[in-house]
């Protein structure tokens, strides 16, 4: 009896609080990343979805173009934390999608051309943020911006084994 409350229990919660996590793509993000299969693609799809939040940073009245925002929806929202979270999960389901990719078919010649533009991408990332740093007065935004350097660092030295 004591093992199904507890079972009862976490059920009960689970779905609460996966409804509660934010999402780190826009819809049309999410969108773009569904369409585009080939793999150096849809690593610029990330980057591009990655960028967006550094600019939000960067630029908090930040504008796009008409053809920009149907392409891409509007600029994403949120707590400067917030965007910095959505940076790192971004940056990391790229370099699952390169693992994946590269479990699947590691001769493919887009594979390298896609981990040596995320590569770039974090390295110039990386500056954007450490510019960041002066303006995160909260625990929580340091930390996930911490959080963030650490995952660009990361992608930044990517490589297939």
């Amino acid at each position: 009896m004591r093992y199904f409350f507890m079972i009862a229990m976490v059920l009960l919660f689970t779905p609460l609080s996966r409804a509660q996590e934010r999402d780190h793509l826009t819809e049309k993000e999410v969108d773009l990343v569904r369409e585009t299969q080939i793999i150096d693609a849809r690593i610029d799809v990330f980057i591009k979805a990655a960028d967006r939040r550094i600019l939000v940073l960067t630029t908090p009245n930040a504008t796009q173009k008409k053809k920009e925002e149907e392409m891409w929806g509007p600029l994403p929202t949120g707590s400067r934390a917030e965007l910095l979270i959505d940076f790192r999960r971004i940056l990391s389901e790229a370099m699952e999608k390169l693992d994946d990719s590269a479990e699947r078919n590691r001769s493919n010649p887009l594979l390298s051309k896609a981990l040596d533009k995320l590569k770039a991408a974090a390295t110039r990332q990386i500056v954007a943020l450490k510019a960041l740093a002066p303006q995160m007065t909260e625990k929580r935004e340091q930390r996930a911006l911490l959080e963030a350097i650490d995952e660009a660092d990361v992608a930044s030295k990517g490589s297939l084994k």
